[in-house]
């Protein structure tokens, strides 16, 4: 009789994944912000002196699926960001018969700004909702618990590998993004301005800086941590049914955007406001 009471008044015991979602927030989140972003950039960091594994062939994985699958529509897009610009330049500048100068527009503008933005807000449109959605739909199937109960960090091996492959892809397209802006800019000159090729190199190089290529990348690894961990968040603190890997893949799109926008805006106001980086 004892032990038939013991058996009565213990509580029963809690399944694994009643156990995994005790661990996470109140708010029923699978991970905080601020948490995820730490422990990204230490997985991404090991990623980068770790020797090849599973986790370095899944960098390699997304490499191919969020780089080189965006190569065709960043080149279709760069060229025709470079021919709207010779021609919205020209145009402004025709009333003083200087288009010529559109030509420094393109070396100043595209390796600071254009090339960045083109590179990071496609990426964005094509990948953003993709990394939300599969940990989403991960989410709501359980595979993030099952990770968790069998001792692997999901960070490490789902979040951390297509960060690393972000930060790797992003400056790579942003250099090949304003290769193409210039070749779109070099079309507009030549073809529809009757620019001559030398003279358009002329006023290009004498435009173009070292520093603007480097302020260009820089923007681009800014751009690439916020895509990385703004997709992965939406798509780990969704709730779990399978409606939100739909609103989950949205959500990520406006708000990596948004978040790119932001912090190219902050980056234009540090340097202008600070005249010694601008000069």
């Amino acid at each position: 009789m004892a032990e038939s009471a013991d058996r009565v008044d213990r509580p029963p015991r809690a399944s694994v994944p009643q156990r995994l979602r005790a661990l996470e927030g109140e708010d029923g989140r699978f991970i905080t912000r601020g948490r995820l972003a730490l422990d990204s950039l230490y997985w991404v960091a090991w990623l980068a002196f770790a020797r090849r594994g599973s986790v370095g062939s899944g960098v390699e994985r997304e490499i191919d699926h969020l780089g080189l699958g965006a190569v065709r529509l960043i080149a279709s897009a760069s060229v025709l960001v470079g021919l709207i610009t010779t021609f919205q330049v020209a145009y402004q500048l025709a009333e003083y018969s200087a288009q010529v100068l559109s030509a420094r527009a393109i070396g100043w503008f595209a390796a600071r700004e254009l090339g960045p933005l083109v590179a990071a807000l496609l990426v964005v449109a094509r990948s953003a909702s993709s990394i939300a959605g599969e940990f989403a739909a991960m989410s709501a199937n359980g595979e993030l618990d099952a990770l968790r109960a069998m001792g692997l960090d999901p960070v490490k091996y789902l979040v951390a590998p297509k960060l690393a492959a972000l930060l790797i892809v992003l400056p790579a397209l942003t250099i090949f993004s304003d290769v193409l802006i210039v070749f779109g800019g070099l079309i507009g000159n030549t073809i529809f301005l009757n620019f001559g090729i030398n003279l358009f190199f002329e006023q290009f190089r004498s435009a173009l800086e070292e520093r603007d290529v480097y302020i260009g990348l820089g923007k681009s690894v800014l751009f690439a941590l916020v895509i990385g961990l703004a997709a992965a968040d939406e798509g780990l603190s969704v709730e779990r049914r399978v409606g939100a890997i739909g609103q989950a893949a949205t959500r990520a799109v406006v708000l990596c955007m948004i978040g790119v926008l932001a912090a190219d805006t902050m980056v234009n106001a540090i340097f202008y406001f600070i005249p010694r980086l601008v000069s």
